[in-house]
């Protein structure tokens, strides 16, 4: 859709209306740099109408003005995996799993079993790399410090919070938003159709 957006002749600019928890980490980071690299051609902004949090914002950082509502949400700049341990209901339920595998690790995190130390500290380093993506992420597109993100903790940030954490740049409602975005790519074009030759 970005890419149809950007190419369609008519279309002046894109507006990310955003509405989401978050989700994976697979291939949040390329979809970002898209976002920004699209908006070098045509503006592109983002309404975090009512959240954009961890990968969504991830997404919303990227466009070159990030707006939340009065009730929206944005922020939860951080990285969870879980690790389900259901051992103890395999055997109430009369079920014993034996792995057979190749590779010492293949067999790290399985759910039939309690996670072993030396497993649980694979999970940790890839959680912390992926976090550091996120952090430098999140702080070259918004212009941040990488250490105020990470002493957000993760944080959320609503309404006016949001903008004064430097995570949005302006509190207005989704038609206000819808206005102020025509109104600036009107003034665009008609700054471009008087431009000398």
């Amino acid at each position: 859709m970005l890419d149809a957006a950007a190419a369609d002749p008519t279309v002046s600019g894109i507006l990310l209306d955003i509405d989401s928890p978050g989700g994976e980490a697979g291939g949040v980071f390329e979809l970002a740099q898209h976002v920004r690299a699209i908006d070098a051609i045509k503006p592109v902004w983002a309404l975090a109408c009512d959240s954009a949090f961890s990968a969504a914002y991830a997404i919303a950082c990227a466009a070159s003005l990030v707006f939340v509502t009065q009730t929206a949400g944005v922020g939860s700049i951080g990285v969870i995996a879980m690790h389900v341990d259901q051992s103890v209901r395999d055997a109430q339920e009369g079920y014993r799993f034996t792995a057979v595998s190749a590779g010492d690790f293949k067999n790290d995190l399985s759910p039939h079993e309690p996670i072993d130390r030396a497993a649980l500290g694979r999970l940790q380093t890839e959680v912390d790399r992926l976090y550091g993506l996120f952090v430098d992420h999140v702080a070259s597109m918004r212009g941040m410090q990488a250490k105020a993100i990470r002493d957000t903790q993760a944080g959320l940030f609503f309404g006016p919070d949001a903008v004064r954490s430097g995570f949005a740049d302006s509190l207005a409602s989704a038609e206000q938003v819808v206005s102020e975005f025509t109104a600036y790519l009107g003034a665009r074009k008609r700054a471009r159709h008087w431009l000398p030759a």
